[in-house]
């Protein structure tokens, strides 16, 4: 039998969902390997899911022996067994090094880790960031530091579904997304349905007994749920307080032609400037919303942010293609690898 091909390159993410590594791996001809076995989250449940998942990733690199590797960064220890398959196989990675890996939002792990994050940067072939901050501080470690954001998705979306006005806050109750702010601004807004993303179980509970009636805690929402939730909205709101993140939910609002509110910082002015940008206080952000609702246009603005982030993306792939030494490809995003005791 005729061994299968080898892929050009494979995304490693041990991330609860694998959206991001499969657009990317799959525009540049490649696939994700996704490794997320055993849920929960206590310690034990943990330490058990993170040594099933270094043998797991380390059997996906030998079975598919791809030509080069990209890493999700948090957490860092995939990339430790990434580093180690790139130096036997003499094979190009690169690190894709998510903002909160540099040690900010409020991730204490990342902080700890931060000398084998630097370690492991200037080993890497390129380190994939979301500013040009975080490129400099690469950099700096003497790494390759690249910005690249997020490869359009393998799905498009129709006009709103919507019976009232709905916006679809995109989060996970992380550290830095001021949800009580958006609850408050919802109660100014009676009128439009609010939706939060995220799991419930990080939610506190006097958040979701005090909100107003027009907010919804939607849960943690899969792929199928997740497009859905966004077919339904006719805004897409995503604020953060670290002011060097670029949240992917902005990307996805401009691919798929839905109206943007997004937090005031420079980097998200610069990365999308056809959103409504607003400060963090309740009455800032209702003022944005109801805006970003009344002035519905043409759907000329939101046709231009997607042809621009298009074009960004472009620019970046290429990019990416030279620093793995890749030739360049136009493939579609394909899902990510079955692995035994991954999520689906």
């Amino acid at each position: 039998m005729r061994p299968a091909p080898r892929p050009p390159v494979v995304h490693v993410t041990w991330q609860r969902h694998a959206g991001r590594a499969a657009e990317i791996a799959g525009s540049l001809g490649g696939r994700a390997l996704h490794v997320h076995p055993l849920s929960g989250r206590s310690k034990w449940r943990v330490a058990g899911r993170y040594g099933l998942s270094v043998a797991l990733t380390a059997a996906g690199l030998v079975r598919h022996r791809p030509r080069s590797v990209i890493v999700t960064n948090p957490p860092v220890f995939p990339a430790l067994v990434v580093a180690g398959y790139a130096a036997c196989a003499r094979v190009p990675f690169a690190l894709d090094s998510h903002t909160s890996s540099f040690g900010v939002k409020g991730n204490g792990v990342a902080r700890r880790m931060l000398g084998v994050h630097r370690w492991l940067a200037r080993r890497a072939d390129t380190v994939m960031v979301a500013s040009s901050q975080w490129a400099d501080v690469v950099d700096g470690w003497g790494g390759r530091g690249l910005v690249v954001h997020e490869a359009p998705p393998g799905w498009t979306a129709g006009p709103p579904r919507t019976e009232r006005p709905t916006v679809l806050f995109v989060g996970v109750f992380a550290d830095d997304e001021p949800v009580r702010e958006v609850v408050e601004a919802a109660r100014l807004l009676p009128e439009v349905r609010v939706r939060i993303t995220g799991d419930l179980e990080r939610c506190p509970d006097d958040l979701r007994r005090s909100a107003p009636a027009n907010v919804e805690f939607t849960g943690f929402l899969g792929p199928r749920e997740y497009r859905g939730a966004v077919e339904g909205a006719d805004v897409l709101l995503t604020l953060t307080t670290e002011r060097t993140s670029v949240m992917r939910a902005g990307y996805e609002a401009a691919y798929v032609g839905r109206r943007l509110v997004v937090s005031d910082w420079p980097v998200l002015r610069e990365v999308f400037p056809h959103a409504w940008h607003t400060d963090h206080e309740p009455a800032s952000i209702a003022r944005a919303l109801e805006t970003a609702l009344r002035d519905a246009g043409d759907g000329d603005r939101e046709e231009r942010a997607r042809r621009e982030q298009t074009a960004r993306w472009d620019e970046q792939r290429s990019r990416l293609v030279d620093a793995l030494g890749l030739r360049p490809v136009g493939a579609p995003a394909r899902p990510p690898v079955p692995v035994p005791g991954t999520s689906p």
